[in-house]
C-alpha cells in the first residue's frame, strides 16, 4: 500500500481535495493523510470547506499564517521537508500555483520523494506574476504532471514535457468541475435580489496597488448604480480596502463556503472577477463574466466567447461589461472536462505507483 500526501493551504486546493479524496477512498490499495500549511486560516476561509465537503481533518495543520510571500515559502518549505524526511515512501501531490504548492514541491523533490501536480501547464507569460513563477517550477519538479485544458497538454508538450523533459503528462480535465457537478448548492438564496452582479477580487496586482484597487472600486460603485454588485470579501481585500480609506457602496459578503457561492453564481447576471477558479466556476454556472487580468489563466473561455479580460482601467472595465451583453457564447464545449478527473487521476495514479 502506497500513502499518498495531500498538500492544501487554500480554498479551491480544499475544493479540488474534497472531489479527489473521496475518489481515491473508494481504492483499499491506497491510503492518504492531508498537511494543511495555514495559508488560509480564518474559518469562513479554511474550516467551512472541511466542515460542508466532509474533508477529513488534516492530520497536521502548520498553521503558518505569514503575510510575506517568502516568509511564508521558507517557513512552510521547513516544516514540509521534515516531515517528509521521517515519512519516506510517500507521494506528495499538490495543487494548483499558491505558495503552498511550490514549498510543497520544493520540500519533495529535496527529500526524494515523488511529486504529482494536479493543474499543470497554465500559462499566462507574466514571470512577474507570483503564481506563474510557481506553477513553471512545480512543474518542472514534478513528476508526473495532470492538465485541466488541452491547451495545457499543448503547452506542456511544446515546453518539451515528455520528452527533455522527464515528466509524465496526461490530461484529466478539471477537479473544480468534479466539484461543480457532485456537491449541492445551498437551497437558500444568499440573497434575494431580482437581479445582480457576483464580484471578488483579490488577486494582489490589483489589491496591493492603490491606484488599482481605486479604480476597481470605483468602478464597481458605478456600475453598482444601474444593477446590483454583490461581492463575497476575501479577507486580504477587506484590509486593503481599509488601508486605502476607500468607500464601497456595493454589497459586501463575508467569504463564502462552497454551496453558498455556487448558489450565488447561480442567480447571478454576470461575474466580474481576478480569480482563476472563481472565471471557471462561472463558466460551469454558464454566466459571462468580466476577468480584470491583462493575461487570464484561461484563454479558452474567452475563446469560447463567455467571457472577457479588461485592464485595470475604469473607462475599460464599464465598457467591457456593457460588452458582455453582446457575446455569444458557447458553454458546451467542455473545455474542462467532463467531470471524471478524480477518476482518471486515480488511474493514472495506479499505474504510476
Amino acid at each position: 500500500m502506497r500513502k499518498i500526501i495531500h498538500i492544501v493551504g487554500n480554498r479551491p486546493q480544499f475544493v479540488k481535495l474534497a472531489v479527489l479524496y473521496g475518489e481515491l477512498a473508494t481504492n483499499k490499495n491506497i491510503c492518504q493523510e492531508i498537511i494543511h500549511t495555514g495559508q488560509h486560516f480564518s474559518y469562513d476561509m479554511s474550516d467551512i470547506f472541511f466542515d460542508e465537503l466532509k474533508i477529513p481533518v488534516p492530520t497536521h495543520n502548520f498553521n503558518i499564517h505569514d503575510a510575506s510571500a517568502n516568509l511564508f515559502i521558507g517557513k512552510a518549505t521547513d516544516a514540509l521537508q521534515t516531515y517528509f524526511e521521517g515519512n519516506k515512501n510517500r507521494v506528495v501531490f499538490v495543487y494548483g500555483d499558491t505558495n503552498t504548492t511550490l514549498a510543497a514541491a520544493i520540500a519533495a523533490k529535496r527529500t526524494g520523494l515523488q511529486l504529482v501536480h494536479f493543474e499543470a501547464g497554465v500559462r499566462t507569460y507574466e514571470h512577474t506574476m507570483p503564481e506563474e513563477i510557481n506553477r513553471i517550477l512545480t512543474d518542472r519538479l514534478a513528476d508526473v504532471n495532470f492538465c485541466c485544458t488541452q491547451q495545457n497538454m499543448v503547452t506542456m508538450d511544446a515546453e518539451g514535457y515528455g520528452r527533455s523533459i522527464d515528466s509524465q503528462v496526461f490530461f484529466t480535465g478539471d477537479l473544480m468541475l468534479d466539484a461543480f457537478m457532485k456537491i449541492n448548492q445551498a437551497t437558500k438564496n444568499v440573497i434575494e435580489l431580482e437581479e445582480y452582479i457576483v464580484c471578488t477580487i483579490h488577486r494582489a496586482a490589483n489589491i496591493s496597488s492603490k491606484e488599482n484597487l481605486t479604480t476597481i472600486i470605483n468602478s464597481l460603485n458605478e456600475i453598482n448604480k444601474s444593477i446590483p454588485i454583490v461581492m463575497p470579501m476575501h479577507p486580504h481585500t477587506q484590509k486593503k480596502i481599509s488601508e486605502y480609506s476607500l468607500q464601497p457602496s456595493f454589497k459586501i459578503l463575508p467569504a463564502l463556503g462552497y454551496p453558498s457561492m455556487k448558489n450565488l453564481l447561480a442567480n447571478c447576471k454576470y461575474v466580474i472577477t481576478d480569480s482563476g477558479g472563481t472565471s471557471r466556476e462561472a463558466y460551469f454556472s454558464k454566466k459571462k463574466s468580466l476577468i480584470i487580468m491583462d493575461n487570464p489563466f484561461w484563454p479558452e473561455i474567452i475563446e469560447a466567447k463567455c467571457s472577457l479580460n479588461t485592464k485595470v482601467k475604469e473607462n475599460n472595465i464599464i465598457d467591457s461589461l456593457q460588452a458582455l451583453g453582446n457575446l455569444d457564447p458557447n458553454f458546451e464545449g467542455n473545455i474542462f472536462g467532463n467531470g471524471t478527473a478524480a477518476e482518471k487521476i486515480q488511474e493514472y495514479l495506479i499505474s504510476f505507483l
